[in-house]
């Protein structure tokens, strides 16, 4: 029986591949930054001459592959494995992303979002393993996530559920978002976005130990932040408390629609580390009343950068 899969992670800024084998283990590896300004039909060729690439690594062939699977940074028609919009990588929109792998390799393939597929490796393999119901927040650079219900990860009429970062949490806050509109909690509280506003806030006029660590105001991401938090900086402080109230109305809302309240979080915005953390869960504790009968569990991802890749490789049956 063939037993070794090949996992892609296509982001916005790397694109990985994993080559796992039947214990799900990774046991040979790529990956390269993403193009963002490729062709999806060439995006494809580089993909399959990578997978190819990767299996020879380790000796095999295509032959010796049960399948592929592929997690994308869109939103993805799971039934007709199409991604029907990325604002990354924009030659993805509408493209029959499965047929297309799927023509050049002469194997299965399975694509899904990479929120998603995050969702599925933490509940199978991560911090998420003995929950029938979670719901899984990626904070990194945008928002997003995947929900697992009885048991299963839960797609939703068009292949679009999970999409939390684009919840509406705010009339009034908030910078002009990709999905449209201002006041969803990714326009405030992404890493972007965070960052954003502190370089604002520095452009106004206001004094801030952020600039000391960034070097310049282009330069300002939230490990900057991150510095000037540690040492007592009040806009860093202001930041982070800004992004953190907004999500704990996301997860707030979240609980009141699914009545689940175990929320697995991962992203690099969580690097902001407790202070950052603590000031969620506790926006979340402020807003919900049900947190005083069943208080929430908030639980770090274990599987890390790695957790979509994993999750494409899960998909393969």
């Amino acid at each position: 029986m063939k037993s070794y899969v090949v996992g892609i992670d296509v982001g916005g800024t790397r694109t990985q591949l994993g080559l796992f084998d039947g214990e799900n283990k990774i046991v040979a590896q790529k990956h390269f930054l993403t193009d963002k300004e490729i062709g999806a039909g060439e995006l494809m060729d580089l993909l399959a001459s990578q997978v190819k690439k990767l299996a020879a690594q380790a000796g095999l062939g295509t032959d010796d592959l049960r399948g592929v699977g592929a997690a994308f940074p869109s939103y993805v028609d799971y039934d007709r494995g199409v991604c029907v919009e990325t604002s990354s990588i924009m030659a993805l929109n509408d493209a029959p992303v499965r047929d297309m792998l799927h023509e050049r390799l002469g194997l299965p393939v399975y694509v899904d979002n990479d929120g998603n597929l995050s969702a599925l490796a933490e509940h199978e393999l991560g911090a998420g393993r003995g929950f029938d119901n979670l719901i899984y927040a990626e904070l990194s650079t945008g928002i997003g996530g995947g929900l697992i219900l009885n048991g299963k990860l839960f797609r939703g009429m068009h292949g679009m559920a999970g999409e939390i970062g684009h919840m509406l949490v705010s009339d009034s806050i908030g910078y002009p978002c990709g999905c449209g509109v201002i006041g969803c909690v990714q326009s405030i509280s992404s890493g972007y976005y965070m960052a954003r506003y502190a370089m604002d806030r520095i452009k106004e006029g206001e004094e801030s130990r952020i600039l000391d660590y960034a070097g310049t105001i282009s330069n300002i991401d939230t490990v900057a932040v991150g510095r000037a938090l540690n040492a007592s900086d009040p806009l860093a402080l202001e930041v982070v408390d800004r992004g953190a109230e907004y999500l704990g109305r996301m997860f707030h809302n979240l609980n009141q629609i699914f009545d689940i309240n175990v929320f697995v979080y991962g992203g690099g915005v969580t690097n902001l580390g407790r202070p950052f953390v603590d000031r969620m869960i506790a926006a979340y504790r402020h807003y919900s009343l049900r947190d005083q009968k069943f208080p929430a569990q908030f639980i770090p991802g274990a599987l890390g950068s790695s957790a979509s890749l994993i999750g494409a490789a899960l998909q393969v049956k």
